[in-house]
């Protein structure tokens, strides 16, 4: 490999991008044999303001937070405090005899039939609860909208158990168990969390895997000190170049009087930091001497926990998992399992290679010039030269 070559390769890849203003700027975190050996930002924190983007920047992971929950429910089921196949009305009583959607009135109403089954909490985690998201599907948003339901980002007073009550009123897209509806699963496991623990569900994450981890600049709201730290969000200009994004919902790492926290979207992070939860799950739920996670748990979360045709990956819980047809199409090797978020942000860990790579961006719309394919293509092809 030339002497230009190597981390070279990404420099030019995220430089370049910055330069033609395709994307406002990134932190990229490589971890190879639990070594750092890669870790550099480029580009804006605010541009407007022409701050640089720095390393130990803080970013809205949004879905990413689904990791996190998931790890929670695993360790609640570990304790014997819960059992994944727990039909969720046990723990949240308004989700009792659910309802399926028959179709959608013009006055919003709607009209529905009995559901097959109860919702399991195993069905929460694989997206297969038949519970939806309003912003992917315009007639289901219509009822979200009406019952005033709140699908993270939230600064008014309601708690995430308020939120949840009103979401159990509604239909179901499909039976419970019948297909894969990307979907407020995480923000009602967010809450069961809570109703098991008894800890509102930040405080658990925090007390659970964000303090033993060393997570130290990962948090729900984020500290007056550190608030300067939070990267502005961007998206693409009609012509070219990027402005402030379209997107209302942005303050809320900076409300410290919110109540509702989603277990789906509401976690911020730095690159450093997020590697350290990827990390310990590559590791088996182990991280520097503390255990997060028994290994049987971990190696669930990581299996194929759905009978359905998944094509080049299985769902795990709360990310997908190359297999083997996956892996022939490359670039990531069998096993290999990823995270990503709303605000263009994504992880991901390859155990054949023994690595962790973290690209975060902070745009709405999204990856909408393939940065991070380009990103995960350029790391595989020098990963073993770092």
């Amino acid at each position: 490999m030339s002497a230009f070559s190597g981390p070279w390769l990404i420099d030019s890849l995220l430089n370049n991008a910055v330069t033609n203003k395709v994307i406002p700027g990134a932190v990229a975190y490589i971890l190879r044999d639990g070594k750092v050996v890669y870790h550099k930002a480029f580009g804006w924190r605010n541009i407007e303001n022409q701050t640089r983007l720095e390393e130990g920047d803080i970013f809205r992971m949004a879905s990413m937070t689904k990791g996190l929950t998931a790890v929670a429910i695993l360790q609640l089921c570990e304790k014997g405090l819960l059992f994944l196949d727990d039909d969720i009305s046990k723990y949240i009583p308004e989700f009792k005899n659910p309802k399926v959607l028959i179709n959608i009135l013009p006055d919003s109403g709607y009209t529905a039939r009995p559901a097959k089954s109860g919702i399991t909490i195993r069905q929460l985690l694989t997206h297969t609860s038949g519970i939806g998201y309003g912003f992917q599907d315009e007639k289901y948003n219509a009822l979200i909208i009406k019952n005033k339901i709140s699908e993270g980002f939230e600064d008014d007073s309601r708690t995430s158990l308020e939120n949840i009550q009103k979401l159990a009123k509604l239909p179901l897209l499909c039976d419970p168990g019948e297909k894969y509806i990307y979907s407020m699963s995480y923000d009602v496991l967010g809450v069961i969390v809570e109703r098991v623990s008894g800890l509102r569900f930040d405080e658990y994450i925090t007390r659970n895997i964000l303090n033993p981890l060393g997570m130290n600049d990962s948090y729900f709201v984020i500290p007056k000190e550190k608030q300067q730290r939070l990267v502005s969000i961007y998206q693409p200009k009609e012509g070219g170049g990027l402005g402030p994004t379209s997107y209302p919902d942005t303050s809320y790492p900076v409300i410290s009087t919110r109540q509702y926290f989603s277990g789906g979207a509401d976690l911020c992070s730095t690159a450093e930091d997020y590697t350290k939860f990827v990390q310990m799950v590559l590791n088996k739920g182990i991280l520097n001497n503390t255990r997060i996670l028994g290994k049987r748990f971990v190696e669930m979360m990581l299996s194929k926990q759905t009978s359905l045709n998944e094509g080049n990956s299985n769902q795990g819980f709360a990310t997908w998992v190359t297999n083997a047809e996956g892996a022939a199409q490359g670039p990531m090797s069998e096993g290999s399992f990823g995270f990503g978020g709303f605000w263009d942000t994504y992880s991901w860990a390859d155990p054949k290679g023994n690595f962790v790579a973290v690209l975060l961006l902070q745009m709405y719309p999204g990856n909408k010039v393939k940065i991070h394919e380009k990103f995960q293509s350029v790391v595989y092809g020098i990963i073993e030269d770092l």
